[in-house]
């Protein structure tokens, strides 16, 4: 049974990985019970709710074998673009954007899922016997299984999601012996696409743009989480404000404070060394999972680990660039730290993914 975890395995488990990923998930239940304080911790009972579900999901994505895994990647990869079609007819519509589906009770993004079949995807297309060696109809075959998912995201719109998508391709291929001169070249190329790019974005993601040009061109509107991300971020200095003295953040001033911009929460309660022990926690996490893709024994494993682990650093330097103003605001939630079930489950899942390469480096 493919669901049975032999006992060998476990002695592989990368407890060093799950130690960085618990310490992370614990100072996100922390962080949304302080802005819940005094009024009740319904938020972070939730956040704590989502995390049991991902736990299971971890084990048992864990408990599978990531090869397995991958040789179903293109039934998974077409359900996957199924999902994202149905955003388009049966999908709810938050600021502008249809992103997510009605499950009953729950809400799902489907886009968050097909991160990690993208993973899969790229695993599978890159290590089938037709794509050895890596030749320009497989480099084409590739980027276009990139491109339908890509575009059919940015028209949600979702042009966090799909921007996270290009970093982790990059990865890959370099991982799989691309010259860093033909991905220069793709590059360029999606460069001098930009102003087709420009004209293709919604009016409200321009003004993002133009906004992180010029912070205060609209610091009421636009602008306004940004500015206020800043204020809760350097209120916290040295040590932080604790949770009752953090205003900026308990008192609403700063919107989207518990998903997106959860790090200026953070960083307003516990300041720059809770900061710098919650970056530890996610550079250890990186570490490893760097690690284990080298560690991987054959290509389908080298590709899962390292295209998990570009996720995640991806979507983690994102989220701190954009809440820091950096970045423009493209919607990126911060792995394991920002609340919401959809970003939850899938990190955990990701976890699963590391976990299931790593415990059969030795088999």
């Amino acid at each position: 049974m493919i669901f049975r975890i032999d006992r060998r395995l476990l002695q592989n488990v990368d407890w060093a990985l799950l130690a960085a990923a618990g310490a992370i998930v614990a100072l996100s239940v922390l962080s949304l019970w302080g802005l819940a304080w005094g009024g009740g911790s319904g938020i972070a009972l939730r956040q704590l709710g989502w995390v049991g579900v991902g736990l299971g999901a971890l084990v048992v994505v864990a408990s599978l074998d990531y090869r397995t895994l991958v040789r179903a990647a293109p039934a998974l990869y077409v359900a996957g673009l199924g999902l994202l079609v149905t955003v388009f007819i049966l999908g709810r519509t938050v600021s502008g954007a249809r992103r997510w589906i009605h499950v009953g009770p729950l809400t799902v993004q489907p886009s968050e899922l097909f991160k990690l079949i993208f993973v899969l995807t790229l695993a599978w297309a890159l290590t089938s016997r037709w794509a050895r060696p890596l030749s320009r109809a497989t480099l084409a075959w590739t980027v276009g299984l990139a491109a339908v998912p890509f575009l059919l995201v940015v028209r949600q719109p979702d042009l966090g999601t799909a921007l996270v998508l290009l970093p982790v391709l990059a990865a890959v291929l370099l991982g799989v012996g691309l010259r860093l001169k033909v991905l220069a070249v793709l590059a360029l190329g999606a460069v001098a696409a930009t102003p087709l790019a420009w004209l293709a974005l919604k009016a409200y993601q321009r003004e993002r743009l133009l906004v992180y040009l010029d912070p205060f061109r609209d610091p009421l509107g636009t602008a306004y989480n940004v500015i206020q991300a800043k204020i809760a971020i350097g209120s916290g200095q040295l040590l932080g404000k604790g949770v009752s003295g953090a205003t900026q953040s308990r008192l609403a001033f700063l919107p989207e404070r518990h998903t997106d911009f959860i790090f200026a929460v953070f960083a307003e309660m516990w300041g720059f060394v809770g900061c710098l022990v919650l970056l530890l926690g996610y550079g250890l996490l990186v570490l490893r999972g760097f690690e284990i893709a080298a560690g991987a024994r054959e290509p389908r494993g080298r590709i899962v680990a390292l295209g998990v682990t570009a996720l995640f650093a991806t979507q983690t330097l994102i989220n701190l660039g954009m809440v820091t103003g950096l970045l423009p605001v493209v919607g990126i939630p911060l792995p394991l730290m920002s609340y919401g079930g959809s970003s939850m489950v899938v990190s955990l899942m990701g976890l699963g993914l590391l976990l299931s390469v790593r415990m059969r480096q030795f088999q």
